[in-house]
């Protein structure tokens, strides 16, 4: 009689070299990202808890600092002096409670030095041709608030202004080169950012980060299942079953 048993079947890897490069590629590209973004987020939270820190510590006047140290980040600082009340920049694309405005750069000069205080945020005005007025007295006072060192470079869209004349000017970024040139003054190395109850201060929205620890986690996340995504569809196309 005729063996009428069922057929068995076996699966067989079938090596496609475009697709297992495409895979070798991208898939410890995927992974590496993911873990790139779970350090960012330990830098983050190492970030904050420095900020928390220091924004407790005494303030030491700026003209005690060592301005070539490294780790100036948030370091409480006070100065007396006046600012320039003629000269301001208007630091572009700040929102605040989901307004458009400024972030406002003064010159304070305190002894032989000339500082960039950020004032804090005000608002855009009518137009992005009519901007805001800005006032500041040229009193002598004593300021206070924390140095700030950015995180990283920003893209510019197109260049600054270079004339020195038309008050105040709109930047995109905080260029120390091109504020000296325009100002012909030798500035310190980095900006002072005033505290909320410091003379002088508008609306302050400092924060030690631009981004939330959580969402970097987030795209960590992203990247690894993209990468598990990636392993399994180069698995399901090269494996194919066959009869025996």
């Amino acid at each position: 009689m005729r063996d009428t048993g069922k057929q068995g079947f076996r699966y067989q890897f079938k090596f496609d070299w475009r697709m297992t490069l495409f895979t070798l590629f991208f898939l410890p590209l995927l992974i590496s990202l993911g873990f790139w973004q779970l350090n960012r987020e330990q830098q983050k939270i190492a970030a904050e808890g420095l900020y928390e820190q220091r924004l407790l510590t005494e303030a030491v006047d700026v003209a005690s600092i060592d301005w070539n140290k490294s780790d100036l980040n948030w370091v409480s600082v006070s100065a007396t002096g006046f600012f320039d009340k003629e000269r301001h920049l208007l630091l572009d694309n700040r929102i605040h409670n989901s307004v458009v405005g400024y972030e406002v750069i003064t010159p304070f000069f305190s002894g032989d030095n000339v500082l960039l205080i950020n004032r804090g945020w005000i608002a855009q005005g009518p137009s992005r041709q009519s901007l805001p007025a800005v006032e500041a007295s040229d009193n002598i006072t004593t300021i206070s608030g924390h140095i700030y060192v950015p995180d990283g470079s920003l893209m510019m869209l197109g260049s600054e202004e270079s004339s020195t004349e038309n008050w105040p000017k709109v930047i995109q970024k905080i260029d120390f080169q091109y504020i000296s040139g325009v100002l012909d003054e030798s500035l310190l190395p980095h900006v002072i950012r005033l505290d909320e109850n410091s003379p002088g201060v508008l609306q302050t929205n400092w924060s030690a980060i631009n981004m939330r620890p959580e969402v970097h986690k987030a795209y960590a996340v992203q990247w690894f299942i993209m990468a598990l995504v990636l392993l399994i569809l180069y698995l399901f196309f090269s494996i194919r079953k066959s009869e025996r």
